[in-house]
């Protein structure tokens, strides 16, 4: 379906086939719950920190694959000579935009789910997807805005966007591993 959504043209479609790498560690998180996997792993050499991070790489991996098919099928779309309806002219930006929305909502979900559970965080985690994806269409409109916009403010924009990935993801894990010793 990260494909499909990748290759029409559609700003929406695209932000979802990027930002739904984000969902697959729930979902693994609900089977590992309702299967009891967080206790066969601790009989198993595997540290906290392997299990938790093993979360994120997940994500991670989810997320990037997203970006890479959206990237592909949008630069195989504008090279063809196709419409300008046809095109969704996405920019390097949105992409990266979206990504850091995606691990955004990672950063947030893993925590409540370790510290809820997967039924309790269902909601809140519902909530997030839909703040995410709607600041992401506006963050996606303000890199599409960069015909009108000083590069350096974009510049500065995106590595804005970069550092609050980055620092939300490091205490995202911290707190990931303090919810998830505390469930022993």
């Amino acid at each position: 379906i990260v494909l499909v959504w990748g290759a029409i043209p559609s700003e929406v479609l695209n932000l979802l086939a990027v930002v739904y790498g984000a969902m697959i560690p729930y979902t693994a998180m609900a089977y590992d719950q309702r299967s009891h996997w967080d206790r066969f792993a601790r009989m198993l050499p595997y540290s906290d920190r392997t299990v938790v991070l093993g979360r994120y790489s997940l994500g991670w991996i989810s997320l990037s694959i997203g970006a890479v098919a959206v990237a592909i099928c949008q630069g195989v779309l504008t090279c063809l000579p196709l419409p300008a309806k046809l095109s969704a002219n996405l920019s390097p930006g949105f992409v990266f935009a979206a990504l850091c929305v995606g691990c955004l909502l990672l950063d947030l979900n893993i925590p409540l789910i370790l510290r809820y559970g997967t039924e309790k965080a269902r909601w809140v985690s519902k909530l997030v997807i839909i703040l995410a994806c709607a600041s992401t269409g506006a963050l996606g409109a303000l890199v599409n805005d960069a015909k009108t916009a000083a590069a350096a403010v974009l510049s500065l924009a995106l590595t804005g966007i970069l550092a609050l990935t980055i620092i939300a993801t490091a205490v995202s894990i911290l707190l990931s591993l303090k919810f998830y010793r505390e469930n022993r």
